[in-house]
């Protein structure tokens, strides 16, 4: 993160955006291409502190999860793999967060899929920063990190002629957020 865009950052309580932040997820399929799954509505809260992200906290719904194939929606919905009946949120906190670089920060938080918390650590970019149409301050967040689902009891597969099995095991996350400052 740069010093002019750290300076510039009011310090403040953001709400997540739900309309225009992304969560998404990518796991290899078939062990040829990557399939992709995105969670609509995420909720959460940013916290900054003299210029800085101080805290990060998110929350989806698992029946906010959507693919281009209703079938395929509704089996991640089973106890295959979310058990959205069961364990309806996804949700993650932050533990730490340090400046990785220049522009970049490097998060550490609690992931809780299935009702299981595990560490994960998540490399974030501010992506910008300025005041919506409204004047209402607003700060873009990019996140990637990588997890593997078995940890999480996510461990549905099928083993395929060809060696590979139906679905990776490691899974990618892309986190697109963007949070407005509350009043």
């Amino acid at each position: 993160m740069s010093s002019t865009v750290t300076t510039q950052i009011p310090t403040g309580t953001w709400s997540v955006d739900p309309i225009h932040s992304s969560i998404g997820f990518g796991v290899k399929h078939l062990g040829v291409s990557t399939f992709r799954g995105d969670f609509k509505q995420a909720s959460g809260s940013i916290v900054t502190e003299d210029g800085a992200i101080t805290s990060i906290e998110g929350a989806v719904k698992v029946e906010n999860l959507v693919t281009e194939e209703p079938a395929l929606t509704g089996h991640l919905h089973s106890p295959d793999f979310f058990d959205g009946a069961a364990h309806p949120e996804v949700t993650f906190k932050s533990t730490s967060i340090e400046q990785a670089g220049e522009d970049t920060l490097r998060v550490n938080g609690e992931l809780t899929i299935r009702g299981e918390s595990r560490p994960v650590e998540l490399e974030a970019e501010i992506e910008g920063f300025g005041d919506g149409p409204d004047g209402t301050p607003r700060v873009g967040i990019v996140a990637t990190g990588a997890i593997d689902r078995s940890d999480w009891g996510i461990t549905f597969n099928m083993p395929l002629p060809n060696g590979a099995l139906a679905v990776g095991e490691r899974v990618k996350l892309n986190l697109h957020v963007e949070a407005v400052l509350k009043a």
